[in-house]
């Protein structure tokens, strides 16, 4: 069970390292990994091959909202967890279906972060039953409908920069799986308004459903979104 290889930790200004979720978690990488290192930013590229688990401090962010390119880049190549987070505070199958490992809260007690640990170090994924079931569905339903972006669609910034500021909510609000009820009560506007918005976003990003303009979201927005914002 003991790895070799390294654990890094991409801290943020805003936490301790003496925090309780901190010191649980260096605790228990100890037991597993032969080296851990930490800092603000992450490892060049050329350097994060000797790395076996990266984990990222999401403390005082809302991770409902599009992940960084950067992290959804990382998390496709390496083991990611995204630990020191409140449960209010993020979208587990969000992160799921972006190729994150798993998630730990903060309020999470040792014996389950070092359970999570070994099983995630083992290749499987810790997420509850019911996240991972959801996701499936998610892909299940795009791959049969065959709404899948293609990997030659060339990014352009003018697509992002032609939306409107109240089209662009209500896309990050799909991308999150939200209703036309839910997205109205988030935004403050009538459900007709929501449609409109909704009309005009199909039109701009070439998206024939709710499916599509989700997977744009995530292909197009995330791309622009800086890693610290």
């Amino acid at each position: 069970m003991l790895n070799k290889k390294c654990a890094f930790i991409k801290t943020t200004f805003k936490s301790s390292a003496y925090a309780a979720s901190y010191t649980t978690v260096l605790n228990t990488l100890n037991v597993l990994f032969k080296d851990i290192k930490m800092d603000d930013a992450l490892p060049k590229i050329g350097q994060r091959d000797n790395v076996e688990l990266f984990l990222i401090d999401g403390a005082d962010k809302d991770w409902h909202s599009l992940i960084p390119a950067e992290l959804i880049c990382l998390a496709k190549q390496h083991k990611v967890i995204l630990f020191n987070v409140e449960s209010s505070a993020v979208c587990e199958k969000n992160l799921l279906l972006n190729h994150f490992n798993g998630v730990f809260y903060s309020s999470d007690a040792a014996e389950d972060i070092f359970k999570a640990l070994v099983r995630i170090t083992d290749g499987e994924l810790w997420f509850t039953r019911k996240v991972i079931s959801g996701a499936f569905k998610d892909i299940l339903n795009a791959a049969s409908s065959h709404n899948l972006l293609h990997d030659d669609i060339v990014l352009s910034k003018s697509d992002y920069e032609n939306l409107t500021k109240r089209e662009k909510s209500v896309i990050q609000l799909i991308a999150q799986g939200a209703s036309n009820d839910k997205i109205a009560n988030k935004l403050n506007i009538s459900d007709h308004t929501v449609k409109t918005h909704l009309y005009s976003a199909f039109k701009k990003t070439q998206s024939r459903n709710r499916i599509e303009l989700a997977n744009w979201a995530q292909r197009y927005i995330s791309v622009l979104l800086p890693l610290d914002n």
